[in-house]
């Protein structure tokens, strides 16, 4: 059995990996070592081309190293094929909900303003003073109630505010939610809410979801935070929400185009801070995602079902 490891997340951990009997592991640095180990690959762990799934007929699985597989919307071939996709699902839950927090406290608490003063030798007690706000009572929307919406809906609960969330799977919630909207109840969502978290998986009926209708219903006053795929944002009515006042400000950490292009609009738009994709970065969050991996290839080599597995269909 032949596991090609393609993914540099989580390669501090895979030494776990070697005590698993019957198991020849390959790491490859880039896309044409792959290409070159595809012939008889048993199981991938990264995000495929369509070039690399058609060099791998003997291909049965392939584990994403992460929770977002929007690589199937670029692999026709692999969403009709009797290839498994499985993703870490859950593993990315706490590094992500805590960003979710670092964004949202550093517009409430002034952080932004307070590094500028700093750099200008600027004591601005007196200007910031007013400027502060809590968000404690305040209403937290959650865009996608997985499991990443489901830990920043814990933890928006231990900050004392309110939480709702729409998802493409309506229905009753948990200790955080009393309830689980429906996706077409996005724009009660959006007027409600003081801060609007995007946690949502991207696919064809998530692109672009957030545009500038959803901007319109938005307080002015309102946050919003993107931190599960880009191409959910519409990022040219994101800049023109900034820049006009429309909203108060964004923590973005992923878009459509990633790098973010030099000519985005997002670098120059007032109030948003970038985070370059990294929301889901920590060692443990590593160490989670390769013992899925690990878990799947025990399950794997047993017959037994695996876990995590997508549905190549929905893209989730």
């Amino acid at each position: 059995m032949k596991l090609v490891l393609a993914s540099f997340e989580g390669e501090a951990y895979f030494d776990m990996l070697n005590d698993l009997p019957d198991l020849e592991i390959v790491r490859v640095q880039s896309d044409a070592e792959a290409l070159a180990q595809m012939a008889d690959c048993d199981i991938f762990y990264g995000r495929p081309s369509d070039d690399l799934v058609a060099a791998a007929p003997h291909l049965k699985w392939i584990q994403s190293p992460g929770a977002g597989v929007d690589f199937l919307l670029k692999t026709p071939e692999l969403v009709e094929s009797d290839v498994v996709v499985t993703n870490t699902r859950g593993a990315h839950g706490p590094s992500i909900a805590e960003h979710v927090f670092a964004f949202l406290l550093s517009f409430t608490r002034g952080i932004p303003q307070a590094l500028e003063w700093q750099r200008n030798k600027h004591w601005g007690r007196q200007e910031g003073y007013r400027a502060l706000s809590e968000i404690k009572d305040s209403t937290i929307g959650i865009v996608g109630y997985g499991q990443i919406g489901r830990a920043v809906a814990k933890r928006a609960r231990a900050f004392e505010t309110n939480v709702i969330a729409v998802d493409a799977h309506p229905g009753s919630g948990d200790d955080s939610i009393a309830e689980i909207w429906p996706i077409d109840r996005l724009l009660d969502l959006l007027r409600q809410s003081d801060a609007v978290v995007i946690s949502a998986p991207y696919t064809r009926e998530s692109h672009n979801l957030i545009d500038a209708a959803a901007f319109d219903a938005m307080k002015s006053t309102a946050y919003l935070i993107a931190i599960s795929r880009g191409g959910i944002v519409d990022e040219d009515a994101l800049a023109n929400a900034l820049n006009s006042g429309q909203i108060a400000g964004a923590g973005v950490d992923v878009t459509m185009i990633e790098p973010l292009p030099a000519d985005s609009p997002l670098w120059d738009a007032k109030n948003i801070i970038i985070t370059p994709h990294l929301a889901g970065a920590s060692g443990p969050k590593e160490q989670r995602c390769v013992q899925v991996l690990y878990d799947n290839l025990v399950r794997f080599a047993k017959g037994d079902e695996l876990v995590n597995v997508v549905d190549k269909q929905a893209g989730y």
